[in-house]
């Protein structure tokens, strides 16, 4: 353990570097939140969100996943050759580990935004024992059928073409129609925020962005079948403090879909489970117009678990 308490910047699995974002309240943390961040970003996007909460004496942890970041490991948008959801809980548990080492009895909240949210997930599943409170944003209840169908052309596009092959179709096929309820639509993104600075500074960031590759679309949606089969979410401890939240006209899941998964997550015998849906938010409610107000509510839930 270092002698002050700090997370290294790097970490590493299997001899592979995983870069770590650490923002650290001053003093004795009250708790630390780990995010994990969503496709096709990066941690260091979580930077005016960690402010906020070292204010009020939270620090916050964030890693890159493989394919994301600026020393991505693997071609840009690819987990990994074989395994790649296996990797990402594994590089999840690395961080956790370290955390729990060099910040012992500290409160833990595991926080997955989006993409970030299955892995979050099926961390939980795989790893209970490591997870004291659960946050997930930009989530939904994904349909198994077309999960399935999905996943098979994942499959065959990456038989054909080759692992690190390009999956146009797929991103297509997921994020075509995403814009379709916000038109006129200005940006290819306006579906993540009504604050067009925040998309702007999406579009610029040179590490947001981009076509994942076929075999992360497999290993993804793999993932999402894991994560809401029968039974999964009664892997998870009854009595774990779960937040969802969440913009209602959110194409990834909205109101619909974060309302379906609060309801399984009460069907399992969850009984602390809290649903917050924000009127007219979009995808990332962080960078929202009224992103304040949500950061402030998060903050008090994870104050009330404390």
């Amino acid at each position: 353990m270092n002698a002050d308490g700090q997370i290294p910047a790097s970490l590493y699995r299997r001899g592979l570097k995983i870069p770590v974002r650490y923002w650290p309240a001053s003093g004795s943390p009250r708790a630390v939140v780990q995010v994990l961040h969503g496709l096709a970003e990066h941690a260091g996007r979580y930077a005016r969100f960690a402010g906020v909460l070292n204010a009020a004496g939270i620090s916050v942890v964030s890693h890159d996943h493989r394919g994301h970041g600026a020393e991505h490991y693997e071609p840009r948008g690819h987990f990994a050759d074989t395994e790649g959801w296996t990797v990402l809980i594994e590089d999840a548990g690395t961080v956790r580990d370290t955390i729990d080492a060099q910040l012992p009895g500290v409160p833990h909240v595991l926080l997955g935004h989006s993409m970030g949210s299955y892995i979050a997930q099926s961390f939980a599943m795989r790893y209970p024992e490591k997870v004291q409170r659960l946050i997930l944003s930009g989530s939904t209840s994904p349909n198994r059928v077309e999960v399935r169908a999905a996943r098979s052309i994942a499959w065959l596009l990456s038989t054909i073409f080759g692992a690190r092959s390009t999956g146009n179709f797929l991103n297509k096929a997921s994020f075509g129609e995403f814009n379709d309820d916000f038109k006129p639509n200005r940006t290819e993104f306006d579906w993540l925020s009504r604050d067009e600075a925040e998309v702007d500074a999406y579009i610029e960031d040179p590490l947001c962005g981009g076509i994942s590759s076929n075999r992360l679309w497999y290993d993804l949606l793999g993932g999402l079948l894991v994560i809401s089969a029968p039974g999964a979410l009664e892997q998870l401890p009854e009595e774990l403090p779960v937040l969802i939240l969440g913009g209602a006209l959110d194409p990834v899941g909205g109101a619909s879909g974060l309302s379906r998964l609060a309801r399984q997550y009460g069907k399992a015998g969850h009984t602390q489970v809290t649903l917050q849906l924000y009127q007219d938010g979009r995808h990332e409610m962080l960078n929202e117009t009224n992103r304040d107000e949500v950061t402030a509510n998060i903050l008090t839930w994870i104050e009330s678990t404390l």
